[in-house]
């Protein structure tokens, strides 16, 4: 069995390309790379799958075609499901290992999970290898950050059968000692039997290149590509390999536009940084931009053809030129910068969300810099939350977790990516001493009872809690900026970001609650103080990102289908949140086509887009209330670096109601 995995950063096409190759491989011929069943699965929280295909996809995998299956995983049902099969052993392992009551630990295991998505994922690839269906398996991975964290999937998985094995051997030794007889293993044992089994195969499959195969889908632009070389270090020190490099979109040769030359150009000195960096004793694959995204089964199994067959850099027919195209819009324009957006004006926290490559980060940091520029008295911070940040990149200075002025920026300008890690670290030293200090007074602290093992309970965190302490920062960061703009992950983890305040606020309670309850046993001092802490930075939180006077979440998308239908759920699912959503800037688009053809073309299509997008908000909007549309234009090159944000920024348009 062959497992095919597509990574990359956010929006380069990996969906389109790990699609496509399904497609072309289930047909292939017997003497082709595969002659049996295919299995497509979507990891990403924020589904696309379903969307590049134009089937509607769900947590059991449906036929595509003849040998070929897709499905998009469900991170939280699996986990339930995991849970469910696995609660009683679990419990028993809790309540051997840890000071708590069975009520206790049903009351913890009842809680919600946050971030497990990437666990659950490598775990349920593997219950389809494991089922025998499948010949080849091509995943589809979530933008570059957390498809690193899927893949350390097993080391986690490893960490947590260690922990649960710690807790559970004092239990073994006395119930060994007080049974007298030759026993069976409890279903205790079986599960952290299990789990570390399952551990050590999936790792070692991963890094078998005989069965595992990694392609890593790319852009030849250059902010696409140093995400990709961190990436591809990265990779590297957890030992697995990238086999082959696709670079996706590159633009074929047509007749002189002087928008497509500029971006001709960047794409040739980005493709030969690629060959020389990135395409290292790796094959490096070209694939030519279309005027339209592939979308359905029949343009994908022709993209699919070309990627199969190791076809090089092909130009597409000619697109037909039509009829003459009109402006972009037929709406009435008004020109704007991002300080003067209504939708921005006057808030004090600003999110910048959407699906992975349409420019969030530079929507972020144009906002940060006008703002600043245009009131120096505010102090505004500019914070990236994305566990694979790219705000240094975009501003073309360094940045860290450490907030710090942009060079050549406004000097009332501080920029921050916020290292969840870090921010975990530095609460878990003092967590992990109280849960000791806490089995202490319980009496439990006896070295070699299993006790002095209390404070590994922290390994069970799940993944998200380290992002949980980096957002609760935002809360921190408050009382010495004016305003904060904040540049997210993309969809599915932004959401997932969005939602960890109420999921933690539960964990919190959960555990006031236990500690109320021993207070006769014990003295609760420093822990409780912690959490109370986290619970009132928590509360602040949830309030403030609820106060649509001060808290504002930008949609950004491109005018396409895939990136329309991905940000029509965003926005349902951020009013479900209760959080305001004023406006969505569609990104990238061509609104000065000229004669080119290929531009007249796109700029047709974009206009198609952009209609249905308008059609959308509309609806939604007399249920809740208006959501303007900001037109950003596409330049060549990318704009990137103080100057050219800033100029990037007074080039917007906002669409007047009609």
């Amino acid at each position: 069995m062959k497992l095919i995995f597509y990574g990359g950063k956010g929006g380069v096409g990996k969906t389109t390309c790990a699609s496509a190759f399904a497609l072309a491989i289930s047909a292939a011929s017997p003497h082709q790379e595969s002659a049996g069943r295919v299995l497509v699965v979507s990891t990403d929280p924020a589904h696309s799958l379903g969307d590049t295909l134009g089937i509607r996809l769900s947590p059991a995998p449906r036929r595509i075609r003849r040998r070929l299956d897709a499905v998009e995983l469900d991170g939280r049902r699996a986990f339930a499901r995991w849970l469910r099969d696995n609660r009683r052993a679990l419990g028993e392992i809790l309540e051997h290992g840890t000071w708590l009551d069975s009520t206790d630990v049903d009351t913890l295991l009842d809680l919600s999970f946050p971030g497990l998505d990437e666990l659950v994922g490598l775990m349920e690839i593997d219950r389809f290898a494991r089922g025998g269906h499948y010949d080849v398996i091509v995943v589809d991975t979530a933008p570059t950050g957390h498809t690193l964290r899927l893949l350390a999937a097993p080391e986690t998985v490893g960490v947590v059968a260690g922990v649960l094995d710690a807790l559970q051997d004092e239990h073994r030794v006395i119930r060994d000692q007080l049974a007298r007889v030759t026993r069976g293993p409890e279903a205790a044992d079986r599960l952290i039997a299990a789990l570390g089994a399952q551990a050590t195969e999936i790792a070692e499959w991963l890094r078998d290149r005989r069965r595992t195969s990694f392609r890593w889908v790319t852009l030849p632009e250059m902010m696409s590509v140093d995400e990709s070389l961190d990436a591809f270090n990265a990779l590297e020190r957890a030992g697995l390999h990238v086999d082959e490099v696709v670079v996706n979109r590159l633009l074929p040769s047509a007749r002189p536009c002087p928008l497509c030359d500029r971006r001709r150009a960047e794409e040739k000195k980005a493709l030969a940084v690629i060959r020389r960096r990135l395409g290292r004793r790796r094959r490096v694959r070209l694939i030519p931009a279309g005027v339209e995204e592939p979308r359905g089964l029949q343009a994908l199994a022709a993209l699919g053809r070309v990627i199969a067959d190791g076809s090089s850099l092909m130009a597409p027919r000619r697109p037909p030129i039509g009829r003459k195209p009109s402006a972009i819009s037929h709406q009435p324009l008004t020109a704007v910068t991002p300080e003067t957006v209504p939708a921005i004006r006057g808030a004090s926290l600003i999110f910048f969300g959407g699906k992975g490559g349409v420019g969030k980060t530079t929507a972020a940091a144009a906002t940060a810099l006008r703002m600043a520029r245009a009131a120096p008295e505010r102090r505004i911070l500019l914070l990236s939350t994305d566990p694979a940040h790219s705000l240094s990149d975009v501003l073309d200075a360094p940045a860290s977790d450490e907030a710090a002025i942009v060079r050549r920026g406004p000097p009332n300008l501080r920029v921050r990516e916020i290292d969840a890690r870090r921010a975990l670290a530095s609460k878990r030293v003092e967590l992990e001493a109280a849960l000791t200090e806490i089995a202490a007074a319980i009496g439990q602290g006896v070295p070699g009872t299993g006790a002095d093992r209390a404070a590994e309970l922290m390994n069970l965190a799940p993944p998200g809690i380290d992002e949980l302490f980096g957002i609760v920062s935002v809360v921190d960061a408050r009382a010495d900026y004016d305003a904060i703009v904040v540049d997210t992950a993309p969809t599915g983890h932004a959401l997932r970001l969005l939602e960890l305040p109420d999921a933690a606020r539960e964990w919190v309670q959960a555990l006031l609650r236990v500690l109320l309850k021993y207070r006769g046993l014990l003295r609760p001092g420093q822990l409780a103080q912690e959490l109370v802490a986290v619970a009132k930075s928590l509360r602040e939180l949830q309030a403030l990102l609820r106060d649509g006077t001060r808290t504002r979440c930008i949609t950004v998308t491109r005018a396409a289908e895939t990136p329309r239908l991905e940000t029509e759920r965003l926005l349902k699912r951020l009013r479900q949140l209760q959080l305001t959503t004023p406006a969505v800037v569609v990104n990238a688009l061509t609104v000065q086509p000229g004669t080119c053809v290929r531009c007249r073309t796109v700029a047709a299509a974009e206009r198609r887009s952009l209609t249905a997008l308008r059609r959308t908000l509309r609806r939604s909007g007399r249920r809740v209330g208006q959501c303007a549309i900001i037109q950003a234009p596409l330049v060549a090159p990318p704009p990137t670096g103080v100057v050219a944000l800033e100029r990037w920024g007074g080039m917007w348009k906002l669409e007047l109601r009609t």
